[in-house]
């Protein structure tokens, strides 16, 4: 059974100030809808991450809000500007009250 929670942030190999870079982030939870039965037709409880934020230096930059029709290991990505070097943490919230994060440190590429 996969870990839940484990989480990856994928940003390019080489940044400079100023780039406007894609992120992924990525994070292994089964997102459970409430609408399945397991194999003996017992309802499978809601089980979701309802809540992402993502921040960057310590500032919250961008919030998501989910809801149980998202996919099971869900993948959000979005664009920053990287206009400085500082952690981009990524947590994530779901609905029997776990909380997940991760960060990856954004620096700059020297020349």
């Amino acid at each position: 059974m996969p870990e839940i929670g484990k989480a990856k942030i994928v940003i390019p190999a080489r940044i400079a100030k100023g780039d406007v870079i894609h992120v992924q982030a990525i994070i292994q939870h089964p997102m459970d809808t409430g609408f399945f039965r397991d194999a003996n037709a017992n309802i499978i409880p809601p089980y979701f991450i309802n809540n992402v934020v993502v921040a960057y230096g310590g500032t919250e930059v961008a919030r998501f809000v989910w809801t149980s029709g998202v996919s099971r290991d869900p993948i959000v990505g979005f664009t920053l500007k990287a206009d400085r070097e500082a952690p981009l943490a990524v947590t994530w919230k779901d609905n029997k009250g776990g909380v997940y994060s991760t960060s990856v440190d954004i620096a700059f590429a020297s020349s």
